[in-house]
């Protein structure tokens, strides 16, 4: 069985900076990803210093690329199921994807850097338009959509903040609940007062040509113009991160310190798996490399106090 001094769960920005840190650090590291990001739908992210516009595929096997020049960096396509064992000692079981190998290896420590699971809500052809004119994050893609009409869609209280957020780029905006009616009286009233609408009907159905969006359809027979617009998902942890981590809540993520240290000694967390907002590709890169620091710390100091040193 293969032994560690850390392995890696996720191979998104958040855990190609960490695995890069401790690379750097002469650590032997194996980096799991199953190949299946949350943006994988989106054309083109944003935000990311030197990368702006990149697809987020592309910044994944470029980041790849960085950590195949170093030796002591494994790399493994596979879906880490379960992960037991204690601090120094952690043993993961991998079901391989992509013609990955499965089994089991051991580490020293664990980074988590999953992520989040997304659930959209039930709006029918939402899926087709997810990534090319609706979107999840105001900041990542609201520049593409600036002076444009826009929908705003969501069964849950954050609702409200991300329709806030869309009217900095929004020339009109009309806020939908699907019928869930999950703005109360004096939310849309404070909403109203800035120009944006709130309309509890549920959708009947998106128009466009399948990946650009024209109008929205509600069940009364009204069609709403819109050219692009944000959703709300639900977001909730893999179950590999809620089994390991007892501190993990489906809305606050996984708590850590400035580090990255969870509650569970050795077991570490970076990127959106910490908490949804704010969700940028750049934040969580820094957030791995910040725990990789932590994470690497944590060994070299335990050398230290160990018995007879």
């Amino acid at each position: 069985m293969n032994n560690y001094d850390c392995i890696v769960v996720g191979g998104g920005p958040a855990g190609l900076s960490a695995a890069l840190v401790l690379a750097r650090a002469r650590r032997e590291v194996l980096v799991v990803d199953g190949n299946r990001p949350r943006n994988r739908a989106t054309y083109m992210s944003h935000g990311f210093i030197t990368r702006d516009g990149t697809p987020p595929m592309t910044l994944r096997e470029l980041g790849r690329e960085d950590l195949a020049t170093y030796p002591n960096v494994h790399f493994q396509w596979g879906e880490v199921q379960r992960i037991t064992g204690v601090d120094g000692a952690f043993t993961a079981s991998i079901k391989g994807v992509r013609g990955g190998p499965s089994g089991e290896v051991q580490a020293r420590k664990v980074l988590l850097a999953t992520g989040v699971l997304e659930t959209l809500p039930q709006v029918p052809d939402l899926i087709s338009y997810y990534g090319s004119t609706i979107f999840s994050c105001v900041h990542c893609d609201g520049w593409e959509r600036r002076e444009q009409s826009l929908v705003v869609i969501g069964e849950n209280p954050e609702l409200v903040n991300t329709a806030k957020r869309a009217s900095q780029w929004a020339d009109h905006e009309v806020v939908l609940t699907n019928g869930s009616g999950i703005i109360e009286a004096h939310q849309a009233e404070v909403l109203g007062r800035q120009g944006i609408e709130v309309d509890d009907t549920p959708i009947a159905a998106l128009h466009g040509d399948g990946s650009r969006l024209e109008s929205v359809e509600l069940a009364d027979g009204r069609v709403l113009p819109a050219t692009g617009g944000f959703v709300q998902p639900e977001w909730s942890l893999p179950q590999v991160v809620a089994d390991l981590v007892p501190t993990a809540g489906d809305l606050g993520g996984v708590k850590t310190d400035e580090y990255g240290r969870s509650g569970v000694d050795g077991v570490y967390a970076a990127g959106d798996v910490r908490g949804i907002t704010p969700s940028q590709l750049i934040i969580a890169a820094g957030e791995g490399a910040r725990a990789g620091i932590g994470l690497n710390n944590d060994l070299i100091f335990a050398t230290f106090d160990a018995p007879g040193r």
